[in-house]
């Protein structure tokens, strides 16, 4: 997922786009603003250290973060589309469509689709051909967001609800087998006060580069209270309350 501290359209040259890639070298730290989230994408990938001499194919892997998680005794396989992978340092294996996979059928033990099926206007397509190169019982890791701010504009399509993605994987025959709701109603309330803050600095750097430095400056130790703040709170779950997304594995029947 594109960071909401790095918005669309904000010019990559100022002095504060500068400040705000630094911030990339504190990402899953609480010094970073956006924390919060960045936390429970981290506690549930973990579940991908579990896979042992499996066949990967990661869809969207973008700058292959995936790949460190993964136990070596894996064969991974990195697709990615042509111009979303231009923002990123790192080229796939395969450059492919996630709705049209150029890829022979139930070769994969495992897929990943994290962060990458609200970028996608072909949703059920792209599930059908996951169904289709995944062999019997293999299995779909799946995380999209829920309550986060629009990226990668404008491809970001839609959000779903934990009833959605069931819906949605049922109808292309695939078993829930474990769902992992991120966050909850408090924790997301104050990140989105930081990603707020961090979103009026980008603006007020738009009318003056030293408004904005200055706002960032100020605004920064808010955002570092509101992840002391929220700490306390992560453990909460409530299945109706809001979340930043959701971490699905599923089974292909």
């Amino acid at each position: 997922m594109k960071s909401a501290s790095e918005p669309d359209g904000f010019n990559e040259t100022s002095a504060l786009a500068r400040v705000l890639r630094g911030l990339r070298n504190l990402r899953g730290t609480p010094l970073h603003p956006q924390w919060l989230s960045d936390r429970f994408h981290a506690l549930s990938r973990r579940r991908l250290k579990a896979l042992r001499n499996s066949k990967v194919l990661d869809i969207g892997s973008g700058d292959s973060s995936h790949a460190e998680l993964l136990d070596s005794s894996n064969r991974l396989v990195r697709l990615d589309y042509p111009e979303t992978n231009r923002r990123y340092s790192v080229r796939p294996d395969v450059f492919g469509d996630a709705c049209r996979l150029p890829v022979r059928s139930e070769v994969f033990d495992a897929v990943l689709l994290l962060e990458v099926l609200e970028h996608l206007p072909c949703a059920d397509a792209a599930l059908e051909e996951i169904h289709r190169v995944t062999r019997p019982k293999g299995t779909l890791y799946l995380s999209v967001p829920f309550l986060y701010p629009t990226h990668d504009a404008p491809q970001d399509f839609q959000r779903y609800t934990t009833h959605g993605l069931r819906a949605l994987l049922n109808r292309h025959r695939f078993m829930p087998i474990e769902e992992i709701q991120h966050g909850n109603s408090f924790v997301v309330g104050l990140q989105l006060i930081n990603l707020g803050l961090l979103e009026l600095a980008r603006d007020a750097a738009k009318w003056h580069p030293l408004a904005g430095l200055s706002l960032a400056a100020t605004a920064y130790p808010v955002c570092l209270a509101m992840n002391a703040l929220a700490s306390p709170l992560v453990a909460l779950r409530h299945p109706a309350a809001g979340c930043f997304g959701f971490f699905v594995v599923a089974q292909r029947n």
